[in-house]
């Protein structure tokens, strides 16, 4: 009798620790959405400023956070691995640049420097877009503001990889926060480059993505438990290198036909290689966050060589900046990177031990 009425203050805890544990799971996200989408990069004249910041954090958390923590929910909740997740991501990165602030369709947007410089030499006239800016925005936004994010942030308590993390109300909490900041950013005159069948066309791209997710999703391969024990996981660090290297070279290529062509080939590449490495080693959420990492990593730093595209920002301001979101970036990474206990962390005990498809 002694044993049980000992037991029960922790299970009474238990409950409330778990919930706090994922609340702050789902603010982690939301923060490093906002983080890895805009202020990592240190392009606006905003950097350095601790109030704009702020506001900035919170503000884009509702626009890349919320959507990413839905679209993971659902990718869960249906039992979908990675490529389904990362098609919805690469169709909010759609809906991003095209239908909301529709910078992909804008000649001069918001004054940032070396905009048209980049954007005349891919420029497809008929479509009205540039193919480096198509490259930059979309691919960016599926890597930097939501896939990247979403791994970290799952690795940090791999036991619920596989379950969602919303009840109804944090979804409907969710779905408003994002359609309300998007209706704002949509609603800046500044947002209103597209034309109608632009608009449609960039609609008909997220409903093929959307409709790739649930292809995938159907038909995904999982890897069972029993076929992963004996495997080898591939080492940490060489996961980190190889989603650096990823990312570091696109960011060299100029902006030109075969600059875009070597870089979508390099992420490609990188895709293809993450997929066959789930199928012949152990793949858990550590090594999916490990790319993550490495691709956030290599934003965060080179963000170190240049000053921002809008407005005037001092030198120690702006490294302070840089310093303070790689930190963050270093810090998600470092959470999301410790091994676990054992017991939660084997194969088919909480979804450590899990196949990217």
């Amino acid at each position: 009798m002694q044993s049980e009425q000992s037991a029960l203050p922790a299970e009474a805890i238990s409950g409330p620790r778990r919930r706090l544990s994922r609340m702050a799971q789902i603010l982690g996200l939301l923060a490093l959405c906002g983080i890895g989408a805009e202020l990592l990069s240190a392009y606006s004249d905003s950097t350095g400023n601790p109030g704009a910041i702020a506001f900035a954090l919170v503000f884009f958390a509702a626009l890349y956070g919320a959507p990413a923590l839905l679209a993971r929910d659902l990718a869960r909740r249906l039992g979908w691995g990675w490529p389904s997740l990362l098609a919805m991501c690469a169709a909010l990165g759609v809906v991003q640049a095209c239908l909301i602030d529709q910078s992909l369709f804008s000649a001069d947007y918001g004054g940032y420097a070396g905009w048209k410089e980049s954007r005349e030499p891919t420029l497809i006239a008929a479509l009205g877009i540039s193919g480096d800016n198509a490259y930059s925005f979309l691919v960016g936004h599926m890597i930097f503001s939501f896939a990247a994010p979403v791994a970290l942030a799952e690795a940090w308590a791999p036991a619920r990889v596989r379950t969602p993390w919303l009840g109804r109300l944090g979804t409907i909490l969710a779905g408003l926060a994002y359609l309300a900041a998007a209706a704002l950013i949509a609603g800046d005159p500044e947002s209103r480059s597209g034309s109608m069948p632009q608009l449609l066309g960039a609609t008909g791209v997220v409903l093929a993505l959307l409709l790739l997710a649930v292809v995938t999703g159907r038909y995904r391969a999982q890897v069972r438990a029993d076929d992963a024990a004996g495997r080898t996981a591939p080492p940490i660090v060489a996961v980190i290198a190889a989603g650096l290297v990823a990312g570091l070279i696109p960011d060299f290529m100029p902006p030109t036909w075969p600059g875009v062509v070597g870089a979508a080939t390099v992420t490609s590449v990188l895709g293809i290689a993450m997929l066959l490495a789930s199928r012949r080693w152990t793949w858990t959420p550590r090594h999916a966050a490990a790319v993550g990492l490495g691709l956030l990593l290599e934003r965060g730093l080179l963000a170190f060589t240049y000053y921002p595209l809008l407005g005037e920002v001092g030198a120690g301001a702006k490294y302070a900046h840089n310093a303070v979101m790689l930190l963050a970036v270093l810090l998600a990474g470092g959470l999301a990177l410790v091994p676990r206990d054992r017991r939660a962390s084997r194969p088919g005990a909480g979804g450590e031990s899990v196949s990217a498809a």
